[in-house]
């Protein structure tokens, strides 16, 4: 049994010389335009309408200077632990769990995934995962060919949004990758 658990993202950022900016708080009512002429009137030309236009839209987006100040925030860490046992019968073989959980306020969220693996042959993986968590859940698969020379991999993962009741996906999204990669060196086995 493997048993691992790392903190990602521990710190924060600092920004200098931030420039802050503020609305009013004013409240802007917009009712539309009213007798826009393209000709020429009395008192209505079509330049003092663009203008009125231009002021209104000015009033829109009117933000008073708050300053110049410094800001920082800490990153969101992330804390994985994980587990995996291989079967005494079949080594193999092999089940895992890990653990996510990101820390940001409220921007807080988690998953538990458990995944089965199993290698024939050295040169040769195959890989199923499911994971549930603050986001809905998910399964992949990945197949991992790498002989000596070169490693060729492909693997999809499924992101299930929404579920009729009927068990239907209503909103989901799928990605599915593939690549090869050539080790330089000789591998150290």
């Amino acid at each position: 049994m493997k048993i691992s658990a790392a903190v990602l993202d521990l710190g924060f950022i600092k920004w200098k010389n931030v420039s802050m900016a503020y609305n009013k708080g004013d409240e802007f009512v917009f009712d539309g335009f009213e007798n826009i002429q393209v000709e020429d009137g009395p008192g209505t030309s079509f330049d003092d309408q663009i203008d009125e236009l231009e002021d209104k839209l000015s009033d829109l987006i009117s933000l008073q200077d708050g300053g110049v100040t410094s800001k920082s925030r800490s990153l969101g860490a992330t804390l994985n632990v994980g587990v995996e046992y291989a079967l005494p019968v079949y080594d193999k073989l092999s089940f895992g769990l890990l653990s996510t959980t990101r820390f940001q306020g409220v921007y807080t969220w988690n998953e538990e995934r458990i995944s089965a693996n199993i290698s024939p042959v050295k040169w040769f993986e195959l890989g199923a995962n499911v994971g549930v968590g603050t986001m809905g859940a998910s399964f992949g698969w990945m197949i991992n060919l790498h002989p000596r020379g070169f490693n060729l991999f492909m693997g999809m993962d499924r992101m299930l949004g929404k579920i009729s009741k009927q068990g239907i996906p209503l909103r989901s999204n799928a990605d599915f990758n593939i690549g090869i990669n050539f080790p330089l060196g000789k591998s150290k086995i």
